[in-house]
């Protein structure tokens, strides 16, 4: 028998993924021990593993744990794919000179070949291709180094892509609990909003996507008009005490209407604040990854 952390290294998952897999979704029920220790068998093993190898070849989380346990056994034993490396600093260099130069097809090139032609999974590709390359576009303009008209060329595109990966992973979460997602009202940069939409997605929630530069009001309507079990919400730039406080104060008490409710902020302009969002009883998110330790046992269906 495996401690959680033993048992999640031997099939490949973090321990938060395998924690929020066996909450929501009772894809294992391992034992305790009486000081209250998860153990965990060869046989959990292997079916988490199975598990896991189903989700990168692009299946639900929701619909592999519905899979008879002789299935998943079966596809623990496949020969894994070799992980691929992270983009390397020359193919970081080319992608940056493709934007440089406007060059569009080149760009999309490469982040086809750094994305292992589809082979990896949309977290794998937002996480280790995208973002990072979003990130150092961003740096280079602050730098001075690239024009405007490149950092939002080459933006653009990186955005395409996300947005393309929001949608595939909600349609793969449809039917589940849902979150909406936005930047409030002031805040134009979505990269990080659709890096969580993104793993929100892969954990089985549907992403509602709003998008960037909306009113708080706003965005909690549309929560209440979807039936939402949760909100999401991305703060990139800083913003007064004033204008802090009384975002704060809104988003809290949408959340304490109705049992239940969620709300996860990050970005930025939230991280300096992050004991005043939890004394609110919401949740910061030091990035879009986290959000597998925070997710609970939510019903699955559009009703909560």
């Amino acid at each position: 028998m495996y401690r959680i952390h033993v048992a999640a290294e031997k099939a490949g998952v973090s321990p938060q993924l395998l924690r929020a897999w066996e909450r929501r979704y009772a894809l294992l029920a391992p034992v305790r021990t009486d000081s209250g220790y998860r153990l965990y068998s060869d046989e959990d093993v292997a079916i988490l593993r199975g598990a896991k190898v189903l989700v990168d070849e692009g299946r639900s989380i929701s619909e592999v744990a519905q899979l008879p346990r002789e299935q998943l056994r079966r596809a623990a034993v496949r020969q894994p794919t070799a992980k691929r490396e992270v983009p390397t600093e020359s193919w970081q260099q080319a992608a940056l000179a493709a934007i440089t130069t406007f060059d569009g097809p080149t760009l999309e090139r490469l982040i086809l070949s750094a994305s292992g032609m589809g082979a990896l999974s949309s977290t794998e590709i937002c996480d280790r291709v995208l973002m990072p390359l979003l990130v150092a576009i961003g740096e280079r303009w602050e730098r001075g180094a690239a024009s405007v008209a490149a950092e939002h060329f080459g933006s653009a595109i990186i955005r395409r892509h996300l947005h393309a990966m929001v949608e595939t992973e909600s349609r793969r979460s449809a039917g589940g609990p849902i979150v909406t997602c936005a930047c409030p009202e002031g805040d134009l940069h979505e990269g990080g909003l659709l890096a969580f939409a993104i793993h929100a997605g892969a954990l089985g929630w549907f992403a509602v996507y709003l998008g960037p530069n909306l009113p708080i009001a706003d965005a909690l309507g549309s929560a209440d008009g979807a039936n939402a079990a949760a909100i999401a919400l991305s703060i990139s730039s800083p913003r007064s005490p004033a204008d802090r406080r009384k975002l704060v104060e809104q988003l809290a008490s949408w959340k304490n209407r109705r049992s239940g409710r969620r709300v996860w902020i990050g970005g930025r302009g939230a991280a300096p604040h992050v004991k005043e969002i939890e004394r609110a009883g919401l949740v910061f998110l030091s990035d879009a990854s986290a959000l597998a330790s925070h997710t609970g046992p939510m019903a699955a269906g559009r009703s909560w």
